[in-house]
């Protein structure tokens, strides 16, 4: 076999999120699931709490960071949002799921998932700002929006389907009748 590389440590754990068997996330079965032995895992990770660390500086940099990035190549700030709206809904929601879910029992996660979930709201606030919104009421739509992401990745886990857009599309209308 060769050998493996920290990127392929990180999707192993990505599969066992998608497989929301999280508290199975521990080195000895991370190792038997790559056929490999804790040395190989030493390698690349100094203990499990470094490689949780990276398995979610790695998440937030792939659903966060590289999301608000390609909405900033847009200036306007509906285009930014529909931007952020097409990156959702082709997201695989079950991890997004999993590292909710496993933040209620694993501090380091849910240390990185307040952290991602304040970085995402204030860039919706900054989109609603940028739509006309007042502070206050761009802090409320932020937060209504997000809430309501949350809650179709747990109603909807894995990839979005028609209903979810039809979902998203019914909520995009409500917001621009808002606006008038």
């Amino acid at each position: 076999m060769a050998r493996l590389s920290k990127e392929d440590w990180l999707e192993e754990g990505f599969k066992i999120l998608r497989e929301f068997a999280q508290d199975k996330l521990r080195i000895l079965y991370l190792c038997q699931r790559l056929n490999v032995t804790r040395g190989s895992f030493y390698h690349h990770f100094s203990s499990i709490e470094n490689y949780v660390a990276s398995l979610m500086q790695r998440w937030e940099k792939d659903n966060t960071k590289r999301y608000i990035e390609a909405a900033n190549q847009k200036s306007e700030a509906q285009d930014k949002m529909n931007v952020l709206n097409d990156l959702i809904l082709q997201q695989d929601h079950a991890i997004e799921a999993a590292i909710r879910s496993w933040g209620f029992y694993q501090p380091l996660v849910k240390e990185y998932l307040d952290r991602v979930d304040q970085v995402r709201i204030n860039y919706l606030e900054e989109i609603f700002r940028a739509k006309g919104y007042e502070q206050k009421e761009a802090s409320i739509m932020a937060e209504l929006e997000y809430a309501l992401l949350i809650g179709v990745q747990h109603r909807y886990p894995g990839k979005f389907g028609k209903r979810v857009r039809a979902l998203y599309l019914k909520y995009a209308q409500l917001v621009e009748d808002d606006l008038k």
